[in-house]
């Protein structure tokens, strides 16, 4: 069945997170996947990251360390130097649990997609959190994270990647462009990665809505999910949650996500 397997190019962008990078690279390089190609795109890092870089060589990674224009144009770089046939991003201090790209293999061999989307793991300061994938929610939010998708390399190359112009929600605009385009997405029922909380999305909370809302925008011709009050509702929905959590009132966040959120977490 191996000789069967597609080819699945996973793709590392970083700049000066060496430790995390690290924990990365174990988990992409412990799938003992058959059919991997894996491309590490350093943003010419300075805390030692080339030293390390060098050492995976010998170990098949392959490595491009110059500088880019943002995350976008170093994922852009990325799905430029693939060959897989399905391409992943798995960013630094993000990590695939045992067996993922096995899964995701067997997978793409079960029938007609365009996306696989897995589910992941959220780890923060309260517990884990399991994150499902809902590609049915794309244009009311981003409910298609991309650690766990993993994305047919054509059809990267037909949409033109992702948007340099966006710091925060480029992977949103990915995904409802490839929703608006019919393309197909099907979702794997169970954890593939495990990511950090605090994320570059998580940081800018509040300009990745602002993102997220003139996508919507520009993309669909109509929908409460387009207007003004659907960001005002987001933004008092974020501003509660933190607001509970620096209360020390995590416990009723992890219950409305239990219990009320869509799609369910935890």
């Amino acid at each position: 069945m191996n000789a069967r397997l597609p080819r699945i190019t996973v793709v590392t962008i970083c700049r000066n997170v060496l430790p995390a990078l690290r924990r990365t690279v174990a988990s992409v390089l412990a799938q003992g996947y058959p059919e991997l190609e894996y491309w590490i795109v350093d943003g010419a890092s300075t805390d030692g990251t080339r030293a390390y870089l060098a050492e995976l060589e010998p170990h098949g990674v392959r490595i491009l360390s110059e500088p880019d224009r943002g995350i976008s144009d170093a994922m852009n770089k990325g799905v430029r130097l693939a060959t897989g046939e399905w391409v992943a991003h798995l960013h630094a201090d993000d990590e695939y649990l045992p067996g993922a790209l096995a899964t995701v293999g067997r997978a793409a061999l079960e029938g007609d997609t365009d996306l696989l989307c897995g589910w992941m793991i959220q780890r923060e300061p309260t517990g884990d959190v399991l994150c499902r994938t809902a590609p049915e929610r794309l244009e009311i939010e981003m409910a298609v994270p991309h650690p766990p998708t993993f994305t047919r390399r054509v059809l990267f190359e037909r949409l033109g990647g992702f948007d340099t112009a966006l710091r925060n929600a480029m992977d949103y605009d990915f995904f409802l462009r490839a929703h608006l385009a019919g393309a197909r997405f099907r979702v794997v029922r169970e954890p593939l990665v495990v990511v950090a909380s605090g994320g570059q999305s998580e940081r800018s909370l509040w300009d990745t809505l602002l993102e997220t809302h003139r996508i919507r925008r520009r993309l669909l011709r109509s929908g409460w999910s387009r207007s003004r009050a659907f960001l005002a509702f987001l933004l008092v929905k974020g501003t509660v949650r933190q607001l509970l959590q620096r209360a020390g009132l995590a416990h009723l966040v992890a219950w409305y996500r239990r219990h009320l959120s869509i799609p369910r977490k935890g």
